[in-house]
């Protein structure tokens, strides 16, 4: 019967014959791996852009000539000032037709008098 030692295949290295790193080469060692996966993955395509700037060619700048559509990032300033501004005019609004509300002016309902008209006769 041979040894669990022998079993193993000749290309496997065992724990023992694997030599110890410091821990400055380990963390190199990391870096390397690191560095090369995340260089291995591709980069998507900016595919949109070019659709949208061809797409703005092809109307003579009738579609995407804005700038809105086809910025990288969303103005937020702008949609802040706007937010902002249009808060203001409902604040404005709301303290306008806030005034104008009050307490309700009693009404007196009493019937209106009514006439009993009788009809002529008709002519024999």
């Amino acid at each position: 019967m041979s040894a669990p030692e022998d079993d193993k295949p000749a290309s496997e290295p065992s724990a023992s014959d694997v030599p110890e790193l410091d821990e400055r080469s380990e963390q190199t060692l990391r870096n390397l791996v690191r560095g090369a996966v995340a260089g291995a993955e591709p980069e998507a395509p900016d595919v949109l852009s070019g659709v949208q700037r061809r797409i703005r060619q092809r109307s003579r700048g009738k579609f995407y000539a804005d700038g809105w559509s086809t910025a990288r990032h969303p103005p937020i300033g702008t949609y802040l000032l706007t937010s902002v501004a249009m808060l203001i005019l409902l604040l404005i609004a709301y303290s306008w037709f806030g005034s104008l509300s009050g307490e309700p002016s009693p009404v007196e309902n009493q019937p209106a008098p009514v006439h009993i008209v009788v009809p002529r006769p008709a002519p024999s």
